[in-house]
């Protein structure tokens, strides 16, 4: 595929409420083509996706473009976070939302989809919860005077008792699962991380990974643009700073965000976002 000459800036207004696939990575080719730009402005609105099609997608990006700047005026959650990790900026307004990478997995026994680190966590309380009743059964033991050892014993008993019905119920093959979609996510968010934002600091981009990872409360969980940005460590900017959003895209986008898919990709002519050079007055004499 020939390569067209390379454009000051463009746009693509990525739109996918149904879920980012393979089908939209094959779109997303299809549009934006041989063009190359110093300067994508990557408009988001997505929460549900592949991780792989979405670090295919910004694959293809990265290939084409100088910088990536994201805009994120409402959500751009799971996949679509992945998306805009692997940029340069994202821009943000006060409802703007990314969301946490605890990959959702299909649940073994109905097909429902959860939340990884819910199975993960599910486990790690059941575990604490285990040496609770446990040591709070040895007490009783020990304060009816029963002998260091019974009381060991009977404890265990309880707890063992307590435990079995819950580990019958757990199958090894899903609890494996889970464990490497939330080594996907991580992997995956270091990997776009390092590609652009902290292309210079690998160790950053892993901390930053983990939290993605572990430390929100739910999948659906919104982070806005103080986490995002104290929190996590992203570079977050005000959309309202973005002169090319006001002028030639959010006029644009508007018109189709209602939409559950929509991607359009276009070229701008200049960078509307930088100063434009004053001629020089004559001096005099010369």
């Amino acid at each position: 595929m020939s390569k067209l000459p390379k454009s000051k800036s463009a746009y693509l207004i990525f739109i996918d409420d149904k879920s980012i696939d393979d089908e939209t990575l094959e779109d997303v080719v299809k549009k934006v083509g041989a063009s190359q730009a110093e300067i994508l402005y990557l408009i988001i609105q997505s929460y549900v996706g592949s991780p792989y099609s979405a670090v295919a997608i910004m694959n293809v990006l990265n290939e084409r473009f100088d910088r990536i700047l994201t805009v994120v005026p409402k959500y751009a959650k799971s996949a679509a976070t992945l998306m805009a990790l692997g940029t340069d900026e994202i821009y943000m307004g006060e409802r703007s939302a990314l969301g946490p990478l605890d990959l959702p997995i299909e649940h073994h026994k109905d097909g429902s989809r959860i939340s990884a680190l819910d199975v993960i966590n599910t486990t790690t309380s059941m575990a604490g919860l285990v040496e609770s009743i446990a040591k709070d059964r040895y007490k009783f033991y020990r304060d009816r005077e029963v002998s260091k050892l019974e009381a060991s014993k009977l404890a265990l008993a309880s707890a063992t008792e307590f435990l079995n019905p819950i580990i019958a119920q757990v199958d090894p093959y899903h609890l494996q699962k889970a464990h490497r979609e939330l080594r996907i996510g991580a992997w995956y968010a270091i990997d776009m991380l390092v590609s652009r934002m902290m292309k210079n600091d690998v160790s950053k981009a892993a901390k930053t990974a983990q939290k993605l990872v572990h430390d929100f409360p739910a999948h659906e969980y919104s982070i806005y643009s103080d986490d995002a940005e104290h929190m996590l460590g992203l570079v977050i900017k005000k959309i309202a700073s973005l002169k090319v959003w006001g002028d030639n895209i959010v006029n644009t986008y508007e018109k189709v965000c209602g939409k559950s898919y929509h991607i359009q990709f276009g070229i701008l002519e200049e960078h509307v976002d930088e100063p434009k050079k004053q001629p020089q007055e004559a001096v005099p004499g010369k």
